[in-house]
């Protein structure tokens, strides 16, 4: 066996850090169907009255959705097969960043805004109702009503072009074509539109007193891992995920694909970065 492996636990405890008591910052209040919520590496059931924390991904199979309200007075309905991430925001720019790769959302925005990320730009919503459809870089919006900003994004993924949305107006995003404003949904947004999309988000909180049980259903796979892995925030998974090269076939299936991980490449690797030994030469008799 390699040297590496006996003393690769303890690295990675390091790198991975120790799980701390975070903040709930939200419940979720409804759910039709199955959900789970993936927290740290660990993947557990979804049921009415689950507390979310930042950081925590919310997913929901085809045909099902789960509605989560937020301690900042955001409600969001997530429809799938879908997921939603809670980013946890240092810059604390709007109390509320919503990271949407796949599904339909339907969001209602407290005052102080709420900001959902899509693979090619941001929406920024302040005290009104959106509705946005996602397919990695396919996207589709509609602003039932408030103000908006629309965030193009820079090839580095930083913040680019601003454009100011008005209640009414829809946007559209090929994964290839340029972006389209318009006046109104177009009819075939609106067929698709999830039925109960139709209707104002209920408020469901208060009604909830009772704190159930997490139950784990096991810990995340690379194929799962690795659509967040190769994503807009690649370094923070990275480091979320790194436990997880103690399994084995996690470690198995991250191999032919680890030089798009430069940390897990050095750690997996240490040789190819060990000082080269400098070269001898024996004294000639």
């Amino acid at each position: 066996m390699k040297s590496w492996l006996k003393w690769m636990p303890l690295v990675l405890t390091l790198l991975s850090g120790t799980a701390s008591a975070a903040t709930e910052i939200g419940v979720i209040t409804l759910v039709e169907g199955s959900a789970r919520l993936l927290r740290g590496a660990s993947w557990f059931k979804v049921v009415a009255g689950t507390r979310v924390e930042e950081s925590d991904i919310l997913e929901v199979p085809e045909r099902a959705n789960a509605q989560l309200e937020f301690a900042a007075g955001h409600i969001a309905d997530l429809v799938g097969s879908g997921q939603v991430y809670i980013v946890a925001d240092p810059s604390k720019t709007v109390p509320g960043v919503l990271q949407m790769p796949t599904g339909w959302l339907k969001v209602v925005a407290a005052p102080r805004g709420l900001r959902v990320r899509t693979y090619p730009f941001d929406l920024v919503l302040t005290d009104g109702v959106l509705v946005v459809h996602t397919n990695g870089p396919a996207v589709e919006f509609f602003v039932e009503s408030g103000s908006a900003r629309l965030i193009e994004l820079t090839p580095r993924g930083l913040d680019g072009a601003v454009r100011d949305l008005m209640a009414g107006q829809y946007g559209s995003k090929s994964a290839t074509g340029p972006l389209v404003i318009a006046a109104g949904a177009p009819k075939l947004f609106a067929d698709a539109l999830p039925r109960h999309f139709v209707d104002a988000l209920p408020t469901l909180a208060t009604t909830l007193k009772t704190k159930p049980t997490l139950v784990n259903e096991g810990e995340i796979t690379y194929a799962e891992a690795e659509p967040w892995l190769a994503g807009r925030d690649r370094a923070v998974f990275e480091r979320r995920f790194t436990g997880r090269l103690r399994d084995p076939v996690f470690r198995s299936a991250v191999l032919p694909a680890v030089a798009r991980y430069p940390a897990w490449d050095r750690l997996l690797n240490p040789q190819k970065y060990a000082p080269k030994d400098a070269l001898t030469t024996a004294p000639a008799k």
